[in-house]
């Protein structure tokens, strides 16, 4: 077993039993009364102490949010993610990042884009097609990875062909 302080100052001879005793007195004493303290400072102290732990748990919680919203927004691209088949042959161009960039895709998936029903997302340096309702769902969340919504078109009151239809299949 390990000896106390007191007894090994006492074997040594630094201290004498009646030091010992009073160290022992003293001790009891001071348990039994308060200590006083500056209520003023006590109280500053515990006030930047509370605030402190205030930012600390901010902190933290927008951190999580943070990885929510990460996670939520991969999840929504993995769940919702369009195949593009291996026979696409249409090259679809767009801009991202100050570069013109290229997807290949087929008929029914450029039918499809161009209505505004697909949009184009960037996640893991790959470029993937996800329903448009969704890409809302994700731009919400994580707006640098949707590469442009489809605008919603309001038709100009004073448009001469307002009345005719653009073709689907009408090619530039």
């Amino acid at each position: 077993m390990a000896i106390s302080l007191q007894d090994q100052l006492l074997k040594a001879g630094v201290a004498s039993k009646k030091q010992a005793n009073k160290a022992k007195a003293d001790k009891r004493k001071k348990k039994g009364k308060a200590v006083p303290v500056d209520n003023e400072a006590q109280q500053q102290a515990l006030t930047q102490k509370r605030e402190k732990d205030r930012q600390l748990n901010l902190e933290r919680e927008q951190q999580m949010a943070a990885k929510a919203n990460l996670s939520q927004a991969r999840q929504i691209i993995e769940s919702n993610k369009v195949t593009i088949p291996r026979e696409a042959e249409i090259k679809h161009q767009f801009s991202h990042l100050k570069f013109v960039k290229t997807i290949l895709i087929d008929k029914a998936l450029q039918a499809q884009m161009f209505r505004g029903q697909l949009t184009i997302v960037f996640m893991d340096e790959k470029y993937w097609l996800i329903p448009t309702d969704q890409a809302h769902r994700l731009h919400a969340l994580q707006s640098d990875w949707v590469v442009e919504l489809p605008k919603q078109e309001t038709p100009d009151e004073d448009d001469p062909y307002a009345d005719y239809e653009i073709p689907d299949d009408l090619m530039w």
